[in-house]
């Protein structure tokens, strides 16, 4: 029996990114199965007559690659058959190719390229990121050269270390790198590409997890009360910067990816906030701080309001996909951080401030009051007290020295 194979767009359903996956279909009569490519795209750059994406899609080079490479392993896998006299129904050649397809994604910057891909068809465009900054620094340890994971030596991973240090001027960052490799590794032995025993943690001496002393962002009540007493124009872009630092510092800290994409109707309920953080997929659910809750108040009848239904408006109903929310979110990240050096030089501070400093300084005035750090941890949603204890670090030194003036007594 013939089998019969085309690459198509699966119409039926979008990704989050609002394209259709790109699939094989295997049909032999009425037997059909599928096969993900694990790439989208849109009707407009979709060529259905030849079966492959046309030159203006962004990724056009590397789809017709994996389209024509499995198209061609699938006439493999069938000549097999029929020369041991055998058929393979689309369930069995399916299985062959998925194995197969497995194992040709053996070098590691080939391997990052395909989680970068998964996490983006996700709509997980910022932890995307994370792992392409770490190809990017990999990628110039290797010399642009790819190397298969087998291969990755204990010398290797002893040269990596090397380099890190003398190319990488942060141990914090030094830190983040190592461990989004280790986490590909991790990916790497599920999927059967890579071996655990040649984890490149067994050989770098470097730990990830150890605290680092970074410098203190948090800055004191006061400074916080001077924010809030600035005067603004209600209609003016600095106007919703101090509000926006604000809502962060009293709403627990929420990240500012997290605060542009809040919508009324889904996100809260009554004066209780919902939802999940965009960097490490925890549920959030508290009531909020009455000052808090004071500026969505103010919010909802603001002149500028969002046509996308969101709280604040940063997003509008034109950022219909996640990437066109990550490049809006950056752009006004930007332009809020801009507006906070402004209010720093008028306040008189001499810090950087940003829009982190909210969540730094939301736990270092708790911990100034003498909130236990349990109590702390969970209102940051740490998993461990170890995680509370590099933002608690940074409380100013007063604290310390009051405390062991009364304890000493």
């Amino acid at each position: 029996m013939e089998m019969i194979i085309k690459a198509l767009l699966w119409t039926y359903k979008k990704t989050a990114n609002g394209e259709h996956e790109i699939r094989l279909r295997l049909t032999a009569y009425k037997d059909v199965k599928y096969i993900g490519l694990g790439y989208s795209s849109l009707p407009e750059h979709w060529d259905e007559a030849n079966e492959m994406p046309l030159p203006a899609h962004p990724r056009f080079k590397e789809i017709v690659k994996e389209i024509v490479r499995l198209k061609e392993e699938a006439d493999f896998e069938l000549r097999l058959a029929r020369k041991a006299h055998t058929s393979l129904t689309p369930a069995e050649l399916k299985q062959k190719l998925q194995k197969t397809r497995n194992q040709s994604v053996r070098k590691i910057l080939e391997f990052f390229d395909k989680v970068i891909a998964d996490l983006e068809k996700e709509g997980r465009i910022g932890y995307a990121n994370v792992f392409r900054h770490c190809k990017a620094m990999l990628s110039n340890f290797l010399g642009g050269k790819d190397k298969v994971f087998g291969t990755f030596s204990k010398s290797d991973c002893e040269q990596l270390e090397k380099y890190l240090l003398q190319n990488v001027p942060k141990e914090s960052s030094i830190s983040h790198y190592l461990r989004t490799f280790y986490r590909l590794w991790n990916l790497a032995v599920e999927e059967g590409i890579a071996a655990k025993e040649l984890h490149p943690s067994k050989y770098i001496k470097f730990k990830v997890y150890r605290k680092f002393k970074t410098s203190k962002r948090a800055i004191n009540f006061e400074y916080i009360q001077a924010i809030e007493n600035l005067q603004f124009e209600l209609g003016s872009r600095l106007y919703r910067s101090q509000q926006y630092f604000l809502f962060s510092y009293y709403a627990r800290g929420i990240n500012f990816i997290d605060l542009a994409q809040l919508k009324d109707k889904v996100h809260l309920r009554g004066d209780e906030l919902s939802y999940v953080r965009s960097k490490n997929k925890r549920a959030y659910n508290f009531k909020l701080h009455s000052k808090a809750y004071a500026i969505i108040q103010l919010f909802r009848e603001y002149p500028l309001q969002s046509d996308g239904d969101y709280l604040f408006p940063i997003l509008m109903k034109q950022h219909d996909t996640p990437k066109k929310i990550d490049v809006r979110i950056d752009s006004a990240l930007k332009d809020l951080n801009e507006d906070l050096r402004i209010m720093a030089e008028k306040i008189g501070l001499n810090k950087h401030l940003t829009s982190y400093v909210a969540r730094h300084s939301f736990a270092s005035n708790l911990r100034s009051k003498k909130v236990d750090v349990g109590i702390i941890q969970g209102a940051l949603g740490h998993e461990t007290e170890l995680q509370t204890a590099v933002y608690l670090e940074e409380i100013d030194d007063t604290l310390v020295a009051s405390q062991i003036e009364d304890a000493l007594r």
